[in-house]
């Protein structure tokens, strides 16, 4: 038979390492056997039994080409060898390596199944093989995958695919939250600045600081078609008139809020009543004047009808008048920072639906209030939200009001009456959040206030002397009431961080009481929340040793001893 001497001669080369001459002799014993015609039908038939048939020398051709680098040519004897031998698992174990080679991983799996499940049960070895090619190939088609889903993420501009009134709302969305994001998104590519360029409502906010102002005032008027919604100004005296100038065809009736300087307010009001628009302020929903010094910068433009203010911010040193409240009656929100020379009272009974009330007087030791004390106390009932910040003594202000609704209260840096303050104020089955630092209490205001408060979530006891350990015990009573169950059951964040007389013995018994009555109802006592968050930085007495039961119990602690800061403040070295 001369194809069995080609072919020999062509597995000797092989193992030799002469790839080209195996190749060769292979391609003539193909050619041979292909040959029909010329070879007899009895030597042809012989050669296949010989050989285990013919696929074996399109198998080992296939072999030759592996090792030459030919995937593609061994590829296609690799299927000639399946059409063949179609139950055989040579054609399948060799596709599912080239395929594998080849980066196509989806079909050297599927080519891996076939051969796994055409071996024989006792060829343990091939078995192995090929189920390590084939989780091999699993494992490069994740990472492919991974890697395919990346470059799509870095290249594809899926955006570009969505409507542009989609896009508008999305533009309009963010930018609603942070006016900056239309300068950030007109840089991303040319499509959206095009986009936003030609969106008015995205340029609706308008800051003027000392860089720029003028030019800035201009491109916003063009972009915004002049109706600009809010605007805050904090230019030069300089550039004030000029920037005003610019502004004077803006479409004013559409102004909603304003940030603006005492002196400036005074000087805007005075042009808007030379072009005719002199009660232009009357429609603001919010205003915040900056560095106010006279009560004149606001009652210079309460003439007029009353106001739709709901926002207000006086920052600098204010002397309120009887006649603001005349007119501004609407107030949701008022906020004062800065040196109070006098208080009417009258903002209360002028503002019954106020909800959110800040006062922040650092350089105040003495209010002037025009306060009547046979006068009854006035009920606000819609008033949620109470801050008072940097204050000596804030009961003058708020002992003429109660808050029957309040949900939120905080207080920082009181020197005095914090006690009848708080006893006053926040004692409320209402109150879900109260926020107390550097403040000077008595050690028994606090449990007194918190047993009139089951609806408590949120409580801060910030570097607060004698106190913290007072109210761990009380949130963790000896005996429980088995009608209500444990005090302030509906509390969930605790934050007492510089608290330094605070003891591991009562976080302790408070964490762990409370975890115990969150999981299980104990005789008729109420369910109480899950404690999420429990925060005691700077509190030294907390043991260490106890950091990993604490952490076991609570989704978020926090027990930072101290920083590096602190450490360097005292001349140590950090550890």
């Amino acid at each position: 038979m001369a194809w069995q001497a080609t072919f020999d001669k062509g597995v000797v080369c092989f193992k030799r390492g002469d790839l080209e001459g195996a190749l060769i002799h292979m391609n003539q014993v193909r050619f041979n056997i292909r040959d029909i015609a010329v070879i007899p039908k009895s030597e042809f038939q012989q050669a296949a039994e010989l050989q285990g048939g013919t696929f074996i020398i399109y198998d080992s051709r296939a072999a030759v080409h592996e090792k030459l680098g030919n995937l593609k040519a061994a590829l296609l004897d690799s299927k000639r060898v399946i059409d063949l031998a179609p139950d055989r698992w040579q054609g399948y174990g060799r596709s599912a390596r080239l395929f594998d080679l080849l980066g196509k991983y989806d079909s050297a799996i599927k080519m891996a199944d076939h051969a796994l499940s055409r071996l024989r049960p006792e060829d343990v070895q091939r078995h192995s093989q090929l189920a390590q090619l084939r989780e091999k190939a699993i494992t490069a088609q994740a990472a492919a995958e991974k890697q395919r889903l990346s470059q799509v993420a870095q290249t594809s501009y899926l955006l570009g695919k969505l409507p542009v009134e989609t896009l508008v709302e999305v533009f309009t969305a963010l930018i609603g939250e942070d006016h900056t994001w239309a300068v950030k998104l007109s840089h991303v590519c040319g499509h959206w600045r095009r986009i936003l360029v030609n969106t008015p409502s995205a340029w609706q906010t308008l800051v003027l600081s000392k860089k720029h102002p003028l030019q800035k005032a201009k491109l916003w008027k063009h972009r915004a078609k002049n109706r600009i919604v809010r605007i805050s100004v904090a230019v030069s005296q300089l550039d004030r008139a000029s920037v005003f100038a610019q502004l004077r065809d803006l479409s004013w009736d559409d102004l909603s809020s304003l940030c603006i300087d005492g002196e400036a307010f005074v000087e805007l009001h005075q042009m808007l009543s030379d072009i005719s628009f002199p009660h232009t302020f009357s429609k603001l929903g919010e205003l915040t004047l900056l560095g106010f010094t006279s009560s004149d910068q606001l009652s210079c433009c309460l003439s007029g009808p009353d106001w739709n203010l709901r926002t207000l911010r006086l920052d600098g040193t204010i002397y309120m008048m009887e006649e603001w409240w005349q007119r501004i009656q609407q107030l949701k929100e008022l906020h004062l920072t800065g040196f109070i020379g006098r208080f009417s009272m009258r903002v209360f009974t002028a503002n019954p639906s106020l909800e959110r009330f800040i006062l922040n007087m650092p350089r105040v030791e003495h209010l002037d209030l025009d306060l009547d004390n046979n006068a009854p106390l006035t009920s606000m009932d819609n008033l949620k939200s109470i801050e008072c910040r940097n204050m000596i003594n804030p009961f003058p202000v708020l002992r003429a009001i109660v808050a029957p609704s309040i949900t939120h209260f905080g207080m920082f840096t009181t020197a005095t009456m914090a006690d009848e303050t708080l006893l006053h104020i926040a004692s409320c089955p209402s109150l879900v959040e109260l926020r107390i630092a550097n403040c000077s209490l008595s050690p028994s205001t606090l449990p007194t206030l918190l047993s009139c408060t089951p609806n408590l979530e949120t409580l801060q006891i910030n570097a607060v002397h004698a106190v913290v350990n007072e109210v761990f015990q009380f949130l963790t009573p000896k005996t429980v009431d088995p009608l209500h169950g444990l005090p302030c059951r509906a509390l969930k964040h605790i934050d007492v961080s510089w608290c330094s007389d605070l003891t591991t013995s009562n976080a302790y018994a408070f964490v762990k009481t409370r975890v115990q009555y969150a999981s299980e109802v104990v005789e008729l006592a109420e369910k109480c929340a899950i404690i999420t968050i429990l925060k005691v930085d700077g509190c030294p007495n907390i043991e260490p040793d106890m950091l990993p039961w604490f952490r076991s119990k609570i989704v978020q602690f926090s027990c930072i001893y101290a920083t590096k800061k602190d450490y360097r403040k005292n001349g140590r070295r950090y550890p």
